[in-house]
């Protein structure tokens, strides 16, 4: 299999521009909201999700101050306004290819021309470019809808910057015939066109395209269509977890083109494993050339050991299973004058040879081997070291004289003259097989994690299997040793039993698992329910919590009715409770939850618990220049003012109390609604309190009346 890349793949200019300003600020800030997803690729926008938080509406933005970008795509005229009296930082991230559309459309719409926009009306770089042109553009698709247009005096053309160019030069033609004065500006974007172009030439090259890029990417799916029109076989995935490397292996020449929101570490990963696969197909095309597995031609006599262990340690390093079969290659050549001897005297005996598989017959079962009857002049000798482990463990319970077994021929003879036999490598020949046919039937298998080594686990699912790290869940393990004794549930990717290769997927299963588990939920789920939730990240804004296999955000100022400082003062990634449904998103996968929501509200109580006149203690938490405020539990706080905190006049809060004091305070009012609550620390002092402050605390007080009295001369001079 050949592989091409197209020229032109990944980050386009625009969007690269508007993730170095994202990047930028969240670095400084912690992390900024985006106005939609920043870009059109799920994975990128799910790593990225503790630094840039996508919002569907400025509403969702609840904190001050707050930084929120434009996306490249771009936003109607009156959206920086709108965020701006909310009090919100605008960064504009518009591609300036579009920034220079939505100046065109304006300035034609100003001109009294009739403006036609090519482009998906729900698009957000189009829904911006209507927003410049007043709302008064019309949208179109194709040149169909362009030859129904009406007759204009003035027309006008422009596209959103996504568009292929042929379509966009067809419809110019049918507009010009329409209007006695007709603009073409061609907006769309040079990388665009380029990677448009490159596609076009590339799948005219290949055998079949793969196109990666986000499923909701405008630009991704052009080139899709693109790699269509070719005639030839197109797979769009969005990373290389999507990739079906038993479908794409089938083709000789395979050509790689990517989105503009694509990237290229997500570009590198499906080049890098399409070229492992190459390679691995390069290997396998040379397996009839060596059957030792040491890299020699196939009937080469010197075959040395020590070839085999170094191209063992090779394969290990390159995440394939010991090649168990070769040392049955490398036992040493049998005499063949004996062998002929052999034949003349038991001609009419079965055939003994190496690499023979026979049925033989259980004789002597003894500690550490079996002796076996094959029809030969001796029986055979099975070692323990030729049974499976478990076999081998339980050699006197799984094997009875009488029993009849598969064996396979090591040695015609050891230096006694036996037959030297395996039952492990025929029971390996079984698996083989089985684990093929499950392969081709695309069943699950079940296995166990035996050990780690470099880039995955072993697995024993009868053969030793490898399981890529990155195959083995979900998410990132950063410790594989925990999955070690684990059975895992796994789907097989590779079954080669030439080469010795067998890789699985302990994710596929996880991810068909997950799917059905999402759209059961989402399917379920509505506003104002009640469901349980296991919390997977925390971030400085909010904990992101798993409620079936979707991941809803429960935002820092939904988790208590007091001030949360940040999320792990409350919660731990792995945590299970129960959440409160604020809002549903279907169509951007988005779900806001609630923690308070699921308590009582203490101000609803507060009322009844501390009626007027009640003394009680309370938290001193912070002063002002007009008194202090005091937590009366959490979620509820009241008000001293600096007049009633003594028997005499105080000058600062500070002189009476400080942040951390538990003091008494009497109730003087409550307002639930309004969450208010006043407090008095005078009332509540005993009747010997002293009416009088102390003197260094007097002096002060006067200190400061005296200041305050000049400033007053001074302003009335």
């Amino acid at each position: 299999m050949i592989i091409k890349t197209a020229g032109g793949s990944g980050f386009c200019m625009g969007v690269r521009r508007a993730m170095d300003l994202a990047l930028a600020a969240a670095q400084e800030r912690g992390h900024i909201y985006s106005f939609g997803p920043l870009i059109h690729n799920p994975q990128e926008i799910s790593r990225l999700a503790d630094k840039i938080v996508p919002v569907a509406d400025l509403d969702q933005i609840s904190e001050r101050p707050a930084v929120v970008i434009i996306r490249s795509h771009g936003v109607p005229p009156q959206f920086s306004e709108d965020a701006r009296q909310r009090g919100l930082t605008v960064i504009d991230g518009t591609c300036p290819f579009v920034k220079k559309a939505q100046e065109k459309a304006a300035e034609l719409v100003a001109a009294g021309y009739r403006l036609y926009i090519l482009g998906d009306a729900s698009h957000p770089e189009v829904i911006g470019l209507q927003g410049y042109a007043g709302g008064k553009a019309i949208i179109i698709t194709s040149p169909k809808e362009a030859a129904a247009a009406p007759q204009e005096e003035k027309i006008a053309l422009i596209a959103q910057t996504t568009q292929k160019v042929e379509t966009f030069s067809q419809i110019a033609e049918i507009l010009r015939h329409k209007a006695e004065d007709f603009i073409s500006c061609n907006t769309i974007c040079n990388h665009t066109r380029f990677n448009q172009e490159t596609t076009a030439q590339l799948a005219h090259c290949v055998d079949a395209m793969i196109v990666i890029g986000g499923y909701n990417s405008a630009n991704t799916k052009k080139l899709a269509q693109i790699s269509k029109e070719a005639n030839i076989d197109v797979y769009h995935v969005e990373s290389v977890a999507d990739l079906d490397l038993d479908i794409v292996r089938a083709y000789g020449k395979v050509g790689i083109t990517a989105g503009a929101s694509t990237p290229e570490h997500i570009i590198e990963e499906v080049v890098k494993r399409m070229t492992e696969l190459e390679k691995m197909e390069n290997v396998v095309d040379k397996g009839n050339e060596c059957t030792c597995g040491c890299g020699c031609e196939e009937k080469q006599e010197n075959c040395e050991p020590e070839a085999l262990d170094q191209a063992a340690e090779t394969q290990a390093a390159e995440y394939t299973a010991p090649e168990d079969a070769a040392n049955a290659e490398n036992a040493a050549e049998e005499d063949q004058a004996a062998m002929d001897d052999f034949t003349k005297e038991y001609g009419d005996m079965k055939e003994i040879r190496r690499g023979a598989r026979l049925k033989g017959v259980v004789v002597q079962v003894k500690d550490d081997e079996l002796l076996v009857d094959i029809g030969g002049k001796s029986e055979g000798v099975l070692s323990a070291s030729e049974l499976s482990a478990d076999d081998a463990k339980n050699i006197h319970d799984r094997f009875h004289v009488g029993d009849e077994i598969d064996v396979l021929v090591l040695r015609k003879e050891n230096q006694e003259g036996y037959p030297v036999l395996s039952k492990r490598r025929v029971d390996q020949d079984i698996a083989w097989d089985r684990l093929a046919q499950l392969k081709e039937e695309k069943a699950v298998v079940t296995g166990t994690v035996t050990d780690v080594v470099k880039g995955g686990v072993l697995v024993d699912v009868g053969l030793r299997g490898f399981v890529p790290a990155s195959l083995l869940s979900l998410g990132y393990v950063e410790d594989l040793s925990t999955y070690v004794g684990r059975q895992l549930e796994m789907k097989i990717i590779e079954c080669d039993k030439h080469s010795n290769k067998l890789v699985l997927s302990a994710k596929a299963v996880l991810r068909k698992a997950a799917a059905a588990q999402k759209e059961k939920t989402w399917a379920e789920i509505a506003e104002g329910q009640t469901r349980k939730g296991i919390v997977r990240r925390l971030t400085n804004f909010g904990a992101f919590v798993d409620i079936g296999g979707v991941d809803g955000l429960l935002h820092v100022s939904e988790m208590a009715w007091y001030r949360v400082n940040h999320p792990s003062d409350l919660l731990k990634e792995g945590d299970e409770i129960e959440v409160y449904i604020l809002s549903i998103d279907p169509e951007n996968e988005k779900i806001s939850l609630g923690l308070k929501q699921l308590c009582p509200n203490p101000w609803s109580l507060a009322a009844e618990k501390y009626p007027e006149d009640s003394i009680i203690d309370a938290k001193v938490m912070r002063t002002t220049n007009f008194g202090a405020f005091l937590e009366v539990e959490p979620g509820v706080e009241g008000l001293v003012h600096i007049s009633q905190m003594a028997n005499y006049r105080v000058g600062k809060a500070e002189d009476i109390v400080k942040p951390g004091d538990i003091v008494k305070v009497k109730v003087l009012s409550v307002d639930p609604e309004a969450k208010r609550m006043s407090l008095s620390i005078k009332a509540a002092l005993p009747e010997d309190a002293p009416t009088e402050p102390p003197v260094e605390a007097a002096a002060e007080t006067d200190a400061a009346a005296e200041a305050a009295a000049g400033e007053a001369e001074t302003t009335e001079e």
